[in-house]
């Protein structure tokens, strides 16, 4: 299933106690995926395998994580050169660090503070590709800039309101062991559900096309929506509301990335 953990997040740190300071900012996704690394001042960015991600809640509670903390290996060329690390509790950077490798040499990080970060560009690294959206405002920016220098910028869902924000998620949709991204958005009506955007990974050509749509007349969704995966059974589902009915749409994904309905079912209203 896709869970609710569907945030971008983006850390912006800085050293302590150093004779040459230096500061720093890591992307990834709300789970510690798709991280990236980029220095004040330098150019380019160094991409970052996760290595551990945790929880942590509070005691007798059902709240969401109180905690996180996030360890990812450093790459240049395939190698690991470094590693960094991160705590956040309760939205703020507790304790942060970054092993330099070749000597063990440790760097001690503090979290900067920031300002509203509502209109910041997010990125992503998933696949040796540089995905850059807006996901937080009204602005559709977005782009794939592979490594041979090509850019891409596809068609990306907008949202129609200045506090609604976009959700994000990287997944193995279409189920070939490859992780794929997708966007999600309220609907335009009335916010019932989230309309989604996925791009599947093509491990064939190194690029991300965009799922299409069903065009099937039975189905009862026309559109991507409140995408839920079967991984067990690698199916997809799309759920939506027609008039007083809400409606459960299941689907296969063919080998070449093709929706194809197996069913329609009424569902129960969400809670």
């Amino acid at each position: 299933m896709i869970t609710a953990m569907a945030d971008a997040k983006s850390f912006e740190l800085i050293s302590v106690d150093q004779s040459k300071p230096f500061s720093l900012r890591i992307y990834c996704t709300n789970e510690g995926k798709a991280a990236l690394a980029q220095y004040k001042g330098k150019a380019g960015y160094l991409a970052l395998r996760l290595k551990k991600f945790t929880t942590s809640v509070l005691k007798n509670t059902k709240k969401q994580p109180e905690g996180y903390y996030y360890e990812w290996d450093e790459l240049v060329e395939g190698k690991a050169t470094g590693s960094y690390g991160v705590v956040e509790q309760s939205g703020k950077v507790t304790d942060a660090w970054y092993m330099r490798h070749k000597d063990g040499m440790r760097f001690k990080l503090a979290g900067a503070s920031k300002e509203d970060s509502r209109d910041e560009i997010q990125k992503y690294l998933l696949h040796n590709v540089l995905i850059t959206f807006a996901w937080t405002s009204t602005d559709d920016q977005f782009m794939f800039t592979y490594p041979d220098g090509k850019i891409i910028t596809p068609n990306f869902l907008s949202l129609d309101a200045p506090d609604a924000r976009r959700s994000c998620y990287i997944k193995d949709f279409n189920f070939d062991g490859y992780d794929d991204v997708a966007f999600s958005v309220p609907d335009a009506g009335m916010g019932v559900y989230q309309t989604f955007n996925i791009w599947l990974y093509d491990v064939a050509t190194k690029h991300f096309m965009q799922l299409k749509e069903s065009q099937d007349a039975r189905a009862k969704c026309s559109c991507l929506c409140d995408v839920t995966l079967n991984a067990k059974e690698r199916l997809l589902y799309t759920a939506c509301r027609g008039g007083a009915r809400w409606w459960q749409d299941v689907y296969r994904i063919s080998k070449n990335n093709q929706l194809i309905w197996l069913r329609s079912t009424e569902k129960n209203k969400p809670l």
